[in-house]
């Protein structure tokens, strides 16, 4: 089996699977968007790289995902198509493509009521059961491992890649499985209290550790108004102080839901439900009994804006003021015509350059879950607003069609106004319009984000100014030299080496990864010698732990310009920033 697994590009083929384009990576595999028969599906395929283990590790964690999905056939969970191995040699899964939100997603974008939101967990809670009945554990339960189909409302979960089942083999070395922090029950961190200094103790998962997760999930939808954005939320698992109740966070919940939610957040196991069987017929008996209070959004639609303009991507976001749809003058229809025509011969340009796939078939797949990343700009349409206008209606009558232009996920108050990233792929499609390749991603000065700035403070605990080392782009080996694309998107990750610092591997240990992007920077900014690279990183993800907005910045010396690529080491050193240059 091969070391390591490069990214598929797309129009590659395996096993039959047409690859269209990445919809996401982890750990121990990358996740594709592949079309069979004029079908999509989601293949996703093992990998290894030097936060995951050995490559015996990587595989026998997709054969005990294959073996887990293989055992289930239900309605509410993720179903597989096939399995095999990739020509490198990696085993992948083919999974049906699910169309949809997440949770979170959900609740921001269509509102649900409080009886919807029920409805919704009684049919998740009915699948855990049919999947505890046989065995089956998730073991990684939250907001963003359950879609709700767009098409019919249905709640699927899926992510199976920490999910176990009787009898099989651990392969945690660690005291707790594997699983994210805030949706583990109190009693794990108990565990790892009482057993520190037993390095073999490990922690049994059990269905009450589900119920909990479970309980954490319903908790934010009913009291959180954004669930999407980051920022510090009460703990929930805390061994000596137990969250407020969901009706004195949220008025709105009616008092016999935040009792149960209480009771299925109990930090003692034995007064949660005995089952999750139990809980489904719990929750289904407080629906029948539900009235008129039900029938209401948890939080008011105008509660999911902020009250003052908030920072996303460096601009302020307000809500829109004005439902009315603006008038669209013969001016703005000369403007955006003239937009779509530079953004479209752009495109041709570059396509000319050799950078941009061919467009999907005409079978390809519905849009994703989440929009695509900023590095790939693919010519299929889409809806652009014709002005950068608060108060135009997201359904106004007459809009644009040009060539796509992805943008990086994001709250829906804030796509009526262009975004940073957005204002960058027109940047990037300009420049290489301008002379393609020799044009390049030069890196704006820019002020952390107040967000960012929280988060690494108080959340990370980092500090201005130090710095940690880290594999620059972990698709390739630490030790090597790398032509980086400016403009393209880059992860990054700690790698298990020796020499880091205690300090690091507190608060950024190996398996950290790092999601950003990499530009070019000349001689223009102050800098003497010559073409170098810069990473500047937005977000990073500790092992077990949710993303968090960070600002971390590489500066890498240039050993090479060629192609309008930069060529660098992939071992470096990064620094916390509050602000660059």
């Amino acid at each position: 089996m091969t070391a390591n697994l490069l990214r598929l590009p797309s129009g590659a083929i395996v096993d039959g699977w047409h690859v269209l384009r990445e919809l996401g990576n982890g750990g121990f595999a990358v996740v594709y968007l592949v079309e069979k028969n004029g079908k999509p599906y989601a293949l996703k395929v093992a990998r290894h790289r030097e936060a995951s283990g050995d490559d015996k590790r990587t595989h026998d964690r997709m054969v005990r995902e294959t073996t887990t999905l293989l055992m289930l056939n239900h309605p509410n969970i993720i179903r597989p198509q096939g399995y095999g191995y990739a020509e490198a040699g990696n085993m992948y899964v083919a999974l049906e493509y699910v169309d949809g939100w997440t949770l979170a997603e959900w609740k921001e974008r269509k509102h649900p009521t409080i009886h919807e939101i029920l409805h919704v967990f009684i049919k998740i809670t009915s699948a855990l059961s049919y999947m505890h009945e046989r065995g089956v554990l998730h073991r990684d339960l939250k907001l963003v491992n359950v879609l709700i189909r767009k098409s019919d409302g249905e709640p699927v979960i899926i992510d199976f890649g920490c999910a176990t089942y009787s009898l099989a083999e651990d392969l945690t070395e660690e005291g707790l499985p594997p699983g994210t922090e805030r949706f583990r029950a109190p009693e794990q961190f108990k565990f790892l209290r009482d057993h520190k200094n037993e390095h073999r103790a490990r922690y049994a998962f059990k269905v009450a550790d589900e119920i909990f997760a479970l309980g954490a999930m319903l908790y934010e939808m009913l009291t959180d108004p954004r669930p999407t954005e980051h920022y510090r939320r009460m703990s929930l698992n805390n061994l000596i102080v137990a969250p407020p109740s969901a009706s004195d966070v949220n008025p709105r919940i009616p008092e016999a839901l935040s009792r149960l939610v209480e009771k299925i957040l109990s930090r003692n196991p034995s007064e949660r439900p005995v089952d999750t069987d139990a809980l489904r017929r719990e929750l289904e008996e407080h629906l029948e009994r539900s009235g008129a209070e039900y029938m209401v959004p948890p939080h008011a639609p105008s509660e999911q804006w902020p009250s003052a303009p908030s920072e996303f991507e460096g601009h302020a976001v307000v809500p829109p003021k004005d439902p009315t749809p603006r008038k669209v003058t013969r001016k703005t229809l000369t403007v955006g015509t003239a937009l779509v025509m530079a953004l479209a011969a752009a495109v041709t340009f570059w396509r000319a350059c050799g950078d941009v796939p061919a467009s999907p078939s005409e079978h390809s797949a519905p849009p994703m879950t989440a929009p695509p990343d900023m590095s790939t700009l693919n010519p299929s349409p889409m809806v652009l607003p014709l002005a950068v206008d608060a108060g135009q209606k997201e359904d106004s009558t007459v809009k644009m069609m040009t060539p796509e232009i992805p943008s990086r996920e994001r709250p829906m108050r804030a796509q009526k106004r262009l975004s940073t990233a957005e204002c960058a792929a027109m940047s990037l499609v300009a420049a290489l319009a301008a002379g393609c390749p020799g044009s390049q991603i030069r890196p704006e000065s820019f002020t952390c984000p107040s967000g960012a700035a929280r988060a690494m403070v108080k959340e990370l605990h980092w500090e201005e100014g130090e710095s940690f080392v880290l594999t620059v782009d972990d698709r390739h080996d630490i030790d090597s030299r790398v032509w980086f694309t400016p403009g393209s998107d880059v992860v990054g990750v700690v790698p298990k080496v020796k020499g880091l610092s205690r300090r690091q591997l507190e608060v950024a240990p190996p398996g950290t990864r790092f999601y950003g992007k990499a530009y070019y920077l000349s001689d223009k900014m102050g800098r003497a010698d010559g073409p170098a690279l810069v990473i500047r990183y937005d977000r990073v993800k500790l092992p077990g732990q949710d993303e968090r907005p960070v600002c971390f910045v590489v500066e890498g010396r240039s050993y090479g310009f060629k192609d309008g690529r930069v060529q660098s080491g992939n071992q470096q050193t990064g620094y916390v920033v509050d602000r660059w240059p």
